[in-house]
């Protein structure tokens, strides 16, 4: 047994081919992932756990789940679902900036390792590996025969090219990478064509959650020669991954075809091999209430979203289910800094001051949802604290004083909105003009929206993190310096203090340091006011009930084993 490094993790403990129960639950903690450990479950997806600290030991060479056999359903068929939104636009995983698009490309695309809902860390694209160095190295055994979407052989010249891709074109999702070394200075090793070797600057144990398919997007392994003759364009909305689906036919923002990957490497516990399914037909669907009447009629099978103001009509309808885990995200009322009424830190305040949040969650999610004083939602318990700062506390007359006082009273400005998700948008809209302001709404398609937003070209919106477990995967890339790593921040926040204690809280291999530090970063950004802070939101998929097998792990769609009835 090697001794523990500072993290408190042996090398013996973080190396393959699975690693326990106890060390995974650990590993999440570290990562900021704790409020998986006891809702993997859901209300359609299985026992939730393998019930004790062993976990399972079984090797990932032939088996995905070593979770559960198919009991129900049947194999085949093809499932019509309903995604909460008006298009799909980017499929390449470090491009995703939105979360729901990343539902969808997890089921295209492998990770290196993946997450389970025993919560064991478990082989994906590599069937075995080892820790070494004091936890500064991971040398991944990769699996043999497998092949991407067109033909071509999976190698560890992939997992080279896919992390120098998205590191040397600065993808969004390049700082999860960020304490690893340079590529071209042994950061990625090609050992053999089935052994690489990844080399840290420090140890990261959490490193191996943020290279499962889930939390990771930098490492999930794209085709170098699919991008190189279809063209990043095309690549970004019909991408070729390993995974159990293949893109067939995308339609931005009418339809997506999935179909089943007949060679895909996985099988069930009684070698059955995934997908059950034969295909998946997605279709984007912008407005709520279509969506939950599509449910409802069953013109669609399930719907990767259900937004709280909607839970109730699926609740009382027959013949469909929701299910709910524990929302990882925050949301908040983003305030264009590059508009003069935002400029300052009295004006954003004030506004703050004047937003109800529990009244805002009555109106706009009919109480479905946790008023929020800060960022750091309560599914990452470790770090989360009911006695935050109440500096953004509601308080009509201190916050219209600050307003005086910043010289905005009456200002006109509009909140850009996506076109059928106009609620919570409307119910902010009345509190501010209660308030004296002048807003409009200006709604617009969901392409127009994320381009609009990410240029800058709105003065406020309702956003935020919506799918990143880890602290540093919901701050880092919204708050530090728009010029360096802060690819989010859209509201052009600028704060060295912010910016420095967010890189300082990614070398803190203590989670009790860390954790001073997120929280003194938190209390920064309460004071800071670059969102009016608003809420977390719990997360709801819906289902038919011809629908069987899905496993409801925060935020994730995995689709590979769900069964159709009949």
């Amino acid at each position: 047994m090697t001794a523990p490094d500072d993290s408190g993790f042996t090398e013996d403990d973080l190396s393959g081919p699975v690693i326990d129960r106890r060390t995974t639950v650990k590993l999440l903690a570290a990562a900021g992932v704790t409020g998986l450990a006891g809702c993997t479950g859901g209300d359609s997806g299985g026992d939730g756990g393998s019930g004790g600290d062993g976990g399972s030991t079984d090797s990932t060479e032939g088996t995905q789940s070593g979770d559960s056999t198919a009991s129900s359903g049947s194999m085949g068929g093809r499932l019509s679902a309903g995604w909460f939104t008006g298009s799909i636009d980017v499929l390449d995983p470090p491009y995703i900036s939105v979360g729901q698009y990343f539902q969808i490309a997890a089921n295209v695309f492998n990770g290196l390792v993946t997450l389970k809902k025993d919560l064991t860390v478990r082989g994906d694209l590599a069937k075995d590996w080892t820790v070494e160095n004091d936890g500064k190295t991971i040398r991944f055994n990769l699996r043999e025969g497998v092949t991407f979407h067109n033909g071509d052989e999976f190698t560890a010249e992939d997992v080279k090219y896919t992390i120098e891709r998205t590191l040397s074109e600065e993808a969004p999702a390049a700082s999860k990478l960020g304490t690893l070394k340079p590529v071209d200075e042994d950061g990625v090793v090609v050992d053999d064509d089935y052994t690489v070797t990844l080399n840290f600057e420090q140890a990261m144990a959490p490193a191996l959650i943020y290279l499962t398919r889930g939390p990771g997007r930098a490492a999930t392994i794209v085709s170098k020669t699919a991008i190189e003759e279809m063209g990043a364009e095309e690549y970004s909305i019909k991408p070729v991954g390993t995974g159990p689906f293949k893109v067939s036919e995308h339609e931005v923002g009418s339809k997506l075809t999935l179909d089943k990957n007949e060679e895909y490497f996985e099988t069930d516990d009684d070698g059955n091999q995934l997908p059950y399914l034969d295909g998946i037909d997605v279709r984007p669907i912008p407005e709520a209430a279509t969506l939950v009447n599509a449910l409802r009629s069953g013109d669609i099978d399930f719907a990767n979203l259900v937004p709280l103001q909607n839970l109730d009509r699926i609740e009382e309808s027959d013949g469909v289910s929701a299910s709910v885990a524990p929302g990882v995200n925050w949301y908040g009322l983003a305030m264009n800094q590059r508009r003069d009424i935002f400029s300052s830190r009295e004006a954003r305040m004030g506004i703050a001051k004047v937003i109800d949040n529990e009244k805002f969650i009555e109106t706009a999610y009919f109480g479905n949802a946790l008023a929020a004083k800060g960022p750091i939602n309560k599914a990452t318990n470790w770090v989360y604290r009911e006695d935050k700062p109440d500096d953004q506390a509601y308080d009509m007359e201190a916050g219209k004083q600050l307003i005086e006082e910043a010289g905005i009273s009456g200002e006109s400005f509009s909140i850009l909105v996506t076109q059928g998700d106009t609620r919570a948008a409307k119910a902010m809209r009345q509190q501010l003009n209660a308030a004296g302001f002048q807003v409009e709404l200006e709604q617009v398609t969901s392409s127009t929206y994320w381009e609009r937003y990410e240029k800058g070209d709105y003065d406020t919106t309702i956003s935020g993190s919506v799918g990143d477990p880890d602290p540093d995967q919901s701050l880092y890339n919204f708050y530090r310096l728009p010029d360096e790593d802060g690819v989010w921040n859209w509201v052009n926040f600028q704060d060295q203090q912010v910016h420095d204690m967010l890189s300082e809280q990614r070398q803190a291999l203590d989670r009790e340091e860390r954790k001073q530090i997120l929280q003194q970063l938190e209390d920064r950004l309460i004071e800071q006011v670059p969102h009016a802070y608003l809420v977390h939101q719990n997360d709801i998929a819906a289902l038919s009930d011809s629908v069987s097998n899905f496993t409801h792990i925060p935020f994730m769609r995995d689709l590979s084993q769900v069964m159709l009835d009949g």
